[in-house]
């Protein structure tokens, strides 16, 4: 089918009159040549802007009947979609007013019968509501709720996927970004509750992004969905451990500079989990522990000089910048059929007189590692849900253009 996309049609079409001879008691038709376009043949299909917003990164939508705007954190890590709406007991500060489920003709409380009501609780009133508990300590609850959402199209007009369950936030504990464009989480995981999911032939259960790196002048690129997704022959590839909804692949070693880490058995067998929603990697505190040590042993023998008073959001093991110096490592994770190599540029946060390790250490994880998006940049990913495959290859993510 790829082969035909980009063809050109011929189409031979019927003009709407017919001439008969009294001689010949036939008829006559003339026939028109009509060149059909690629818009006659394929229709709109979403693609919305994904932009880098510090270290996480949002997707615009509209919602609701007549369509309001609004900003989200994009989550591969969880899976409900959810917005803060009017009534709100206690809502972070955004831009956009809060959503009004009054002034939507299209808005619906979920119902008991709802097919996807089994993600929800039910209140002493018998409502369906809601309750989201995020591995950062922040937490959001509030109505179960149905709503058309509305993106943008590539062919930059307006798609729209009805009937979408979602959450109306309505209290919110914590502070899920500094930039007050944010109106909740987009959540894209692998649950029935979903976007991915709910968007049903839309989206072919096949997306893709490719984040570029913070220091280029690009800020946005694409999320696209089936048939827009390009097609490249140098992907590797890795296959979703079923029993979870989450984008978890089979980790089997992880590597520093070539040198396999040496681990307890048993010590990988959660798995890494794919999180753009997560600004920096976290990986379990006794692996982590092994890590710390091995870049430890690698940096004193340039002896580079430690700093141990950098504020901690940027990292727990950091070092002076040697302007000479360039022998910097990197990590690969060995996944089950595939290496995921993590390049110097993804694994510190470079300053100017300091670096930092990208990662951190985390108690009581269900997953071993979580890769977030500050070792996902220059990376195109491309999660195939239906058919249970993570597919990846370096590419210059800036390049990624409509």
């Amino acid at each position: 089918m790829a082969k035909i996309l980009h063809l050109r049609f011929l189409f031979l079409s019927l003009l709407q009159r017919c001439v008969f001879s009294d001689e010949s008691q036939g008829f006559s038709l003339n026939l028109v040549r009509r060149e059909i376009t690629d818009n006659d043949i394929f229709p709109d299909t979403i693609r919305p802007r994904i932009t880098r917003s510090s270290y996480l990164y949002t997707i615009d939508a509209s919602i609701g009947t007549p369509p309001r705007k609004r900003t989200f954190i994009f989550d591969t890590g969880s899976e409900l979609t959810w917005t803060q709406c009017t009534p709100c007991v206690h809502c972070f500060k955004q831009d956009y007013p809060l959503f009004d489920p009054k002034t939507s003709t299209s808005y619906k409380r979920l119902t008991p019968s709802h097919a996807l009501v089994r993600f929800f609780q039910r209140s002493n009133n018998g409502e369906c509501v809601f309750n989201m508990m995020y591995m950062s300590g922040e937490s959001s609850s509030g109505i179960g709720s149905v709503e058309t959402f509305t993106f943008t199209s590539n062919k930059r007009g307006a798609e729209s996927v009805k009937g979408v369950a979602f959450g109306c936030s309505n209290n919110h504990r914590g502070e899920i970004s500094s930039n007050t464009a944010v109106t909740g989480i987009m959540g894209m995981n692998r649950s029935p509750l979903s976007l991915i999911s709910q968007m049903g032939t839309k989206s072919a259960r096949r997306f893709s992004y490719c984040l570029p790196k913070l220091s280029s002048p690009v800020k946005s690129t694409f999320l696209r969905f089936g048939n827009d997704i390009k097609d490249r022959g140098s992907f590797q590839k890795t296959s979703f451990l079923t029993s979870a909804s989450d984008y978890n692949v089979r980790l089997l070693a992880i590597s520093i500079n070539g040198r396999q880490l040496s681990l307890p058995w048993g010590a990988l067998s959660k798995g890494c989990v794919l999180d753009v929603g997560s600004g920096a990697s976290n990986i379990e505190i006794g692996v982590y522990n092994v890590v710390l040590s091995v870049l430890r042993e690698y940096f004193d023998r340039f002896n580079l000089t430690r700093v141990n008073d950098i504020p901690s959001p940027l990292g727990d093991l950091c070092y002076r910048v040697q302007r000479a110096f360039r022998s910097y490592p990197s990590m690969v994770l060995h996944f089950q059929g595939s290496n995921f190599e993590i390049g110097a540029a993804n694994l510190f946060r470079f300053r100017d007189d300091y670096f930092c390790l990208g990662m951190f250490g985390r108690q009581g994880m269900s997953m071993t590692m979580l890769l977030g998006a500050y070792q996902q940049q220059n990376v195109r990913f491309v999660y195939d849900v239906g058919n249970g495959k993570l597919l990846f290859g370096k590419e210059d993510c800036s390049l990624d253009k409509a």
